[in-house]
């Protein structure tokens, strides 16, 4: 899973090409990358972080997820710069449920389009709820992927999971987190303990 989730080139490729845009009309401006043994000003893209892998299991009978964003904006005066952190999900379930339309009742996870912007989420009516959001409803995208799809999303977009309605199918969803690498999520990443040794 390491090689094909985490270290694939190509994978890394496309992350990095996405997380550092180059003018190069400006990139040669950038004479602080050669701080910290860099390479200097030549354009090239910047270090990530790969985060570890992990695992999500919806079981049958589970309900949809709460909307929600992984991570914040880094400033709240720009509408929208490079993303900073992003997420790929890997489907690890075979769909036996799949109907011949395209629906399944194992659900999966919804995307709302262009809410990665601050224009678009700050535009939300007050106390909006994503069952009724106009907006959200007509910007809603529901990925619909076979065992093995693999889907990189910028961790500021509005997402949840669907609610798996099956009767016997439980939706295993692989994911790994990808970061500049001066980034830091210290809520999802620095608590160490084992679920496995909680006393409930």
């Amino acid at each position: 899973v390491d090689s094909c989730l985490r270290y694939h080139p190509q994978l890394l490729t496309v992350v990095q090409r996405a997380m550092n845009p180059s003018d190069e009309d400006l990139c040669y401006g950038n004479f602080g990358r050669y701080n910290f043994s860099g390479s200097g000003p030549d354009g090239s893209p910047q270090d990530i972080r790969v985060g570890p892998q992990g695992g999500i299991l919806s079981l049958p009978g589970s309900a949809d997820q709460a909307i929600h964003a992984d991570t914040p904006h880094l400033f709240e005066t720009f509408d929208c710069l490079p993303p900073h952190y992003i997420n790929a999900f890997c489907l690890g379930t075979r769909d036996t449920e799949r109907k011949a339309t395209g629906a399944t009742p194992v659900g999966g996870t919804a995307f709302v389009h262009s809410s990665h912007r601050l224009s678009f989420t700050s535009s939300l009516q007050q106390d909006w709820k994503a069952t009724t959001e106009p907006k959200v409803l007509q910007n809603l995208v529901r990925p619909s992927l076979e065992l093995g799809d693999l889907i990189l999303f910028d961790c500021r977009i509005l997402h949840f999971g669907i609610s798996n309605t099956s009767q016997k199918t439980e939706r295993v969803l692989l994911y790994t987190n990808m970061t500049q690498a001066w980034f830091h999520d210290p809520k999802n990443w620095d608590n160490r303990q084992s679920i496995f040794n909680l006393k409930i």
